[in-house]
Order: structure tokens, then C-alpha cells, then sequence
């Protein structure tokens, strides 16, 4: 049995030297362009380095050197490249590049040659194959070493939404530049061509996973082969019901409704949208942005926490405490009406993969950064405290905070202003220090206020002579008086005392939540700020340091 499988087996290399002594004396293929061999050259846009081609198989050869053919297509079997695969997806999916040689997965060879080599199809320099990486299980094998040649290993060219995520937004001044445009000469009687110098502006785009309620962000989307396509970005709940129901969207203001108002009664008649259309390459096509080119093949939404552009949404700032996690968890969804485009997301609506940030449950997170005392003063604010309407409250509950003094009206009387009132009665109420008296400059000292005949304490037999600034410290004043969030403000020549909630877009006007402002509990704003403090048991936070902005009539208050 052994000699018979020995004598079929030098039976097969005997005709396998004929074949082979055959094409030796067989003239060359009438290929015109250059034909493949083992160990050619690969390049690919995502890897860290040119790969190589190894020939699978040793009796597809011509003139005794292998030559790669469409069957030399099996994943890291016949591409071999060294690193790891930068394609976007990865990061997209908030991933560290994996080896390329674990994610190489292929479509059949495309453009070969014309010539066979038993029975297969050569390749040719101009051959290319596409790659879409995915983790595979296919196991390379030993392949002789050859000259190498050039070929290519090129990547799908479907359009692709690569990345969606959120980013912190700010604006310098850029370097002014030359733009030529066309003007009417008068005295020509034709249009010419002139030079004129335009501003610009320099954005920074810093990815962030949080942000407070009401503030500004920029949802940015990562794209390819989508230049000038317009897309649909939707911003939905997360993992829990807090703003809306999980998976459905969230009305957030789109910043681009309140650029074209003009007239500034109208921005508390804008409304919140659920779905955003934006163009890609929208600000890299913007000649005043002086790093434009930074935003090519993104298309970017600047948005408002917020569904009111005037003032913070209380409700969901109420949604948002009572939440177990204080935050509302936020993805995105975007959606493109070109055809076949691939998207590199998780799975969202329908079989698309075009849900983003919400990868392992890494939500981006909605906060609500005010401070207890102006909750405080917001619910009071909800409730339209007014003099009109809460004239028995503003007396029996605000003046009634005070030690001494306590004004007895809430209008109309020399002894009924009622703001710094307010603001120590809201302090009080939510478990910090307060000045306790009506007069609003004493907002302005970090010690308490006692006046002439008041006993600070039990031992006190004489009382004060007259009035002093004397222990306990009740607040601490902020650096260079600073109007950070939350901080209590005297204001308009010491007379009025009001809490920073809010900045206008160029951050020249600030906005104050307090009462007796137009006889009531609003927000407005106010001149002459002399002093910005914080009660003394509260730790100053980094998000104290920004205000958010609103858009509103910004009228002068009377107090």
C-alpha cells in the first residue's frame, strides 16, 4: 500500500515538472501593464505603513516566480501589514486602534489583468481591493519571499458619518485678511475689483462629555465623501427618562434661529427644535473664520441647552435635580438622505449604525449649575411673586427675615423696598448666611451688619451706639468683583442688591435674578456693580467662573 502511494505521488511530480518545463518555453502573457508577484508592495490609507502581498499558492507560477492572482484575497493571509489600522471607526466607537492584521476584512479583488495563469485572473499593478476593517479569525500561512513590485489596497469610497459629539465653543480675534469683491465705480461706469481687509475670528472647538443647562455648545459631525450634502442631527434622551423618554428627542434652541432676529422682543417667542439640518463644510467654506480649514468635512450646530432663549427652562432644571444622578443623559442621531452612505456609529433607528456617544453607556451629560439660593429665588420667580399680587408674602415672609428694621410695606412707602429682603431670605432658606437686613449696601461687606440700639447677643447690656460691620462673617468678597454665577451684587449706586444669573453674547451686560425688580421677581439688569460676594460656606467651583448667555429685550430695570 506504501509503494503505491509513493509511485502516485512521483507520478504527480513528474507531471508537474512537465507542466512547469511547459510554461517555461511558453512566450511571455501579451500583458500590457505590469503583472503582480509575491511580496509586492500594498499601500493603504489607514495603516501605519506599506504592507506586502504573499502569494498563497506555490503552482501559480510563470517563468518559476508566483504571481498574486484575484484568489490571493483572504483577509491577513495575503495582505500582511505591521501596526495598527487607523481607520475612524475605532475612535468613533471609542476605541484604541486594534492590530491591522485582526480587522482586515475584504471585498473581492477589483480592475485585474487580462491574462490567466491556470485558470486564474493576474493582477496588475492598477488592481485594487477594498477594506471595511472588522475583527476576523483568519490565520496567515507560510509563502515564499519574491521581488516585490507596487500594487494597491484601497478603501471603499461610500460616503461615511464618521463621528458626532459635542465641544465647547469659543471665539478670539483672528488675523484680518485681504478679500477681493466686486463694487460699482462711478466714475469707471463699471464694476471693478477691489482688495478690502475683513476681520475674523479664531474658533476652539474643545470636546467636552458635560455641560451646564442653558449654555452654549456646538454639535459637531465627522464626515466623508458628504462635502456641501446636508444632514439631520437629532439629540435624544438616554439611558433615563429625565428630559424626555429614553430614546426620543430633546428641544434644545438652535442658535441659528436667534442670528436672524432683529428685533430683540422676539427672542422670548423662539422655540426649542427637535432636529437640526445642517450643511457639511458649513464653517469651512466661512471666509471670516480664520481657521476654517480646521472644520473641513464637518458639519457643525451651534445649539442653547435651553428651550427658552431668554432666561434658564426652570422646569427641566427642576427635571434635572429630581433626577437620581443630577444630569440628564443625551446621544446623537444623524441621518443623510444621499444614498449608501455608511455609517460608523452604534445601532440607532431602523438597521442604520447612526447613534453616537452613547457607546458603553458614555452619555454626554446635561447639568444644572445654580446654586440653592437662586433655586430659591427661582421658584419664587415661578410662582410671579410680584407687589401687585404678593404684597402679604413680600411683608410677612421677606421683611420678616430681618433682625431689626423690618420694613412693614412692599410699595408706595419710604421703608418698603424689598430686595435685599429677598435675597436674605432666599440665602436663608436654602441654609447660608445672610446679612439679615433690609439696607442693600450692607450686601457689600464681608462682616455683619449691626445697627445703633441692637444688641448683637445676650450679654450685649448697652447695645450699639451706632452702627458696625463686626462678627460673625457672613460672606467672602470675590476677586476683583467678579459677577460669577450665583454671586450676590450690590448695584445702581449701593441701592439695589440682585443675584448673577446670566451675560449678554458680547458680556457687556449681566443679568441679575432678584426681587423688587420692576416691583416684582425677575431677571434684568442694572448698572454700577460695587461689590460680588458668595456666602461664607460656599466652595467657589470652576463653573462659577462662566455665565450663560441670554438673549433677551435688556432693558433697565427700576427697583
Amino acid at each position: 500500500m506504501e509503494d503505491q502511494k509513493t509511485s502516485a505521488h512521483d507520478q504527480k511530480l513528474s507531471e508537474k515538472r512537465a507542466e512547469q518545463q511547459k510554461k517555461s518555453s511558453e512566450p511571455s502573457p501579451t500583458e500590457k501593464r505590469e503583472m503582480v508577484m509575491n511580496g509586492a508592495t500594498l499601500k493603504c490609507p489607514y495603516a501605519q505603513g506599506p504592507g506586502e502581498l504573499k502569494v498563497t499558492s506555490n503552482d501559480i507560477n510563470l517563468q518559476d516566480q508566483p504571481f498574486a492572482t484575484v484568489g490571493d484575497g483572504n483577509n491577513m493571509v495575503n495582505l500582511q501589514f505591521k501596526g495598527t489600522c487607523g481607520h475612524p471607526k475605532w475612535p468613533a466607537r471609542k476605541m484604541s486602534p486594534p492590530p491591522c492584521m485582526s480587522v482586515i476584512k475584504l471585498t473581492p479583488w477589483q480592475n485585474p489583468g487580462t491574462t490567466n495563469i491556470q485558470e486564474q485572473t493576474v493582477l496588475v499593478k492598477e488592481s485594487y481591493i477594498n477594506c471595511d476593517p472588522e475583527f476576523n479569525s483568519a490565520s496567515p500561512s507560510p509563502i515564499p519571499k519574491a521581488e516585490s513590485i507596487k500594487s494597491e489596497i484601497q478603501n471603499s469610497n461610500a460616503p461615511k458619518i464618521l463621528d458626532a459629539y459635542f465641544v465647547k465653543w469659543t471665539t478670539e480675534k483672528g488675523a484680518a485678511v485681504e478679500k477681493e469683491e466686486e463694487v460699482f465705480n462711478k466714475k469707471l461706469g463699471k464694476k471693478v475689483t477691489v482688495k478690502k481687509k475683513v476681520d475674523t475670528n479664531k474658533i476652539t472647538a474643545e470636546k467636552i462629555s458635560e455641560r451646564g443647562l442653558s449654555y452654549q455648545v456646538a454639535l459637531v459631525v465627522e464626515t466623508e465623501g458628504l462635502t456641501g450634502k446636508k444632514i439631520k442631527v437629532k439629540v435624544k434622551s438616554g439611558k433615563n427618562k429625565v428630559l424626555s423618554d429614553v430614546n426620543t428627542e430633546v428641544g434644545l434652541i438652535d442658535l441659528k434661529e436667534i442670528e436672524k432676529i432683529t428685533d430683540a422682543s422676539k427672542y422670548a417667542g423662539i422655540k426649542a427644535k427637535t432636529e437640526f439640518e445642517v450643511e457639511v463644510d458649513n464653517l469651512a467654506n466661512d471666509s471670516t473664520i480664520e481657521n476654517a480649514s480646521q472644520f473641513k468635512n464637518k458639519a457643525v450646530v451651534k445649539l442653547m441647552l435651553n428651550q427658552r432663549a431668554d432666561d434658564l427652562s426652570f422646569n427641566l432644571a427642576k427635571l434635572i435635580a429630581a433626577s437620581p444622578d443630577k444630569e440628564a443623559s443625551v446621544y446623537i442621531e444623524v441621518t443623510s438622505d444621499e444614498p449608501k452612505v455608511e455609517y460608523l456609529g452604534k445601532q440607532g433607528s431602523g438597521s442604520l449604525k447612526n447613534t453616537f456617544l452613547n457607546e458603553g453607556g458614555q452619555y454626554f451629560k446635561i447639568k444644572y449649575f445654580e446654586q440653592p439660593w437662586i433655586v430659591k429665588a427661582r421658584e419664587e420667580q415661578e410662582l410671579g411673586i410680584s407687589e401687585a399680587t404678593h404684597c402679604s408674602k413680600i411683608v410677612d415672609e421677606y421683611h420678616a427675615i430681618n433682625r431689626q428694621n423690618k420694613p412693614k410695606a412692599c410699595a408706595d412707602t419710604g421703608n418698603s423696598s424689598w430686595c435685599a429682603s429677598f435675597v436674605g431670605w432666599c440665602l436663608n432658606k436654602s441654609g447660608y448666611s445672610a446679612q439679615l437686613d433690609p439696607g442693600a449696601y450692607s450686601y457689600g461687606e464681608e462682616k455683619t451688619r449691626y445697627r445703633q440700639g441692637f444688641k448683637k447677643n445676650p450679654t450685649d447690656k448697652k447695645g450699639l451706639e451706632k452702627e458696625e460691620f463686626d462678627d460673625p462673617v457672613w460672606g467672602k468678597l470675590i476677586a476683583g468683583n467678579k459677577p460669577l454665577l450665583g454671586s450676590i451684587c450690590v448695584l445702581s449706586n449701593k441701592h439695589h442688591v440682585s443675584m448673577a444669573v446670566g451675560k449678554s453674547s458680547d458680556g457687556k451686560t449681566i443679568y441679575y435674578l432678584g426681587g423688587n425688580q420692576g416691583n416684582k421677581v425677575c431677571v434684568g439688569s442694572y448698572s454700577d456693580r460695587t461689590s460680588s460676594m458668595y456666602p461664607t460656606e460656599y466652595t467657589q467651583k470652576t463653573e462659577d467662573d462662566e455665565l450663560p448667555i441670554y438673549y433677551t429685550k435688556n432693558e433697565k430695570l427700576s427697583y
